[in-house]
């Protein structure tokens, strides 16, 4: 896995590459005539919290005095509805947000490319190169990210040792966290909060599940379509999948409850032992300590399937949201100076501190980090990355594992049924080839 490091200045061959690219010429900062600051058009779902990007705008406005920025934020739920628009009539916002990998790539007619120059941008970053197509810098990459992100497992110590388990210990197999789970729930709580509303929580739960039957050349097979869903593996990741729900190991009321906030309210209320989410954005290390008391919350990996797997124990890790400058901007100098300046080690420190995540700068101050013993638990467990197989999924198959979970957990569907409808959505993807 490719490790670079991102620049924090563009060198002015890529600026005049990629203005050439689109047919610019003269001043492609602002529009022929325009005189005055540039007004630069920013979407966002604002990863990380309003601060944070109150944070950025001051700080970049200070270093570039010619440009303004112009924050469109809308809700993370709410996103796709209102970019889509946007990309349909190719007008609206100079710079906008996808997450990493085929999401972006299924917009990618949206965003000017970064040219050659690619990898040289990405050089002070840990990156697994998922604004690029194929995860290969060498490829077309249509962004620049700032922030790590994956899942771990978070845990309410105090419900453990309600439920007479060692909050120290939490369970590391999957055969353990059968036993947890039903020592909770007769302790009176759920075992795992989960809500299933929303593609989130089975991209977020499938990688934590895929890791114990992949190889990363399957996770890159997943990514190129040429993996069929039918395929054993696939179908055992489904069924593992399933457990979770059909053994009663989460709410009954998941299949008709987002994630984000409901599900994540069962945990931070204390009603829950276990939650899967993210080690950045929106609800994290820091929402659940403030909830719990940090001394009540821990981390750790989900629990392992098959221990001979070659990937049990890694961590699934990726880039967070990518900032692309879009191919109609008229300001295409200044979203590039923006996207950069994202990336560099001043923003990666304005994200630990008020942004509360994982930075992938190389270079930001490590005497900024928290000392929250979760967060700190967290920079062990993504020591050791994987490929995000989550990431590897194109929309009409995030769409179909996330309907197909909650008609599972309804009783309406079998994981064969759930495996042919993957098939199906893989086959209408138009980013990959046909899984055979």
């Amino acid at each position: 896995m490719n490790r670079r490091r991102i620049t924090g200045v563009l060198a002015a061959g890529l600026t005049a590459a990629l203005l050439s690219a689109c047919g610019g010429g003269g001043d492609a900062g602002s529009p022929s005539g325009a005189t005055g600051p540039v007004t630069l058009k920013v979407l966002t779902w604002e990863p990380g919290g309003s601060e944070y990007w109150k944070q950025v705008k001051t700080a970049f406005e200070a270093e570039h005095t010619d440009i303004k920025l112009e924050m469109q934020a809308v809700p993370f739920d709410k996103y796709p509805e209102v970019q889509g628009p946007y990309i349909t009539s190719q007008s609206g916002p100079d710079v906008m947000a996808n997450n990493a990998g085929l999401e972006l790539f299924d917009r990618r007619g949206a965003y000017e490319p970064l040219g050659a120059k690619a990898a040289e941008i990405n050089k002070d970053l840990v990156t697994y190169s998922g604004a690029c197509e194929g995860f290969d810098t060498s490829k077309p990459c249509y962004g620049v990210p700032f922030s790590y992100q994956g899942n771990v497992l978070y845990y309410n110590k105090q419900v453990l040792k309600a439920a007479g388990l060692d909050a120290e210990k939490p369970p590391a197999t999957w055969e353990e966290f059968s036993a947890a789970c039903e020592a909770v729930t007769k302790s009176g709580k759920t075992c795992l909060a989960l809500g299933q509303s929303g593609t989130f929580p089975a991209y977020w739960d499938f990688p934590e599940i895929a890791r114990n039957y992949l190889s990363e050349d399957d996770i890159r097979a997943l990514l190129a379509g040429t993996i069929s869903w039918k395929d054993p593996k696939l179908v055992s990741v489904l069924t593992k999948l399933a457990e979770i729900t059909t053994k009663g190991w989460a709410n009954k009321n998941a299949p008709s409850i987002t994630m984000l906030p409901d599900g994540a309210d069962i945990f931070q209320r204390g009603d829950a032992a276990f939650a899967g989410t993210i080690i950045s954005d929106a609800v994290n290390w820091e929402a659940f300590g403030k909830a719990l008391g940090d001394e009540n919350l821990g981390v750790t990996r989900w629990p392992v399937i098959n221990a001979d797997a070659p990937l049990a124990n890694k961590f699934s890790g990726i880039e967070g949201a990518v900032y692309g400058v879009t191919k109609w901007s008229e300001k295409k100098e200044a979203g590039l100076k923006f996207i950069t300046w994202l990336a560099g080690k001043k923003n990666g420190e304005l994200w630990v501190q008020h942004g509360k995540g994982q930075p992938l700068n190389k270079n930001v101050d490590k005497s900024l980090l928290p000392s929250s013993p979760a967060f700190q638990k967290i920079q062990e467990l993504i020591a050791d990355p994987t490929l995000h197989a989550g990431v590897m999924l194109s929309g009409p198959e995030a769409d179909a594992l996330a309907r197909g979970w909650q008609q599972v957990t309804l009783g309406q569907l079998t994981v064969d049924k759930w495996a042919d409808q993957m098939q199906r959505a893989l086959e209408r993807s138009p980013t990959k080839k046909q899984g055979k």
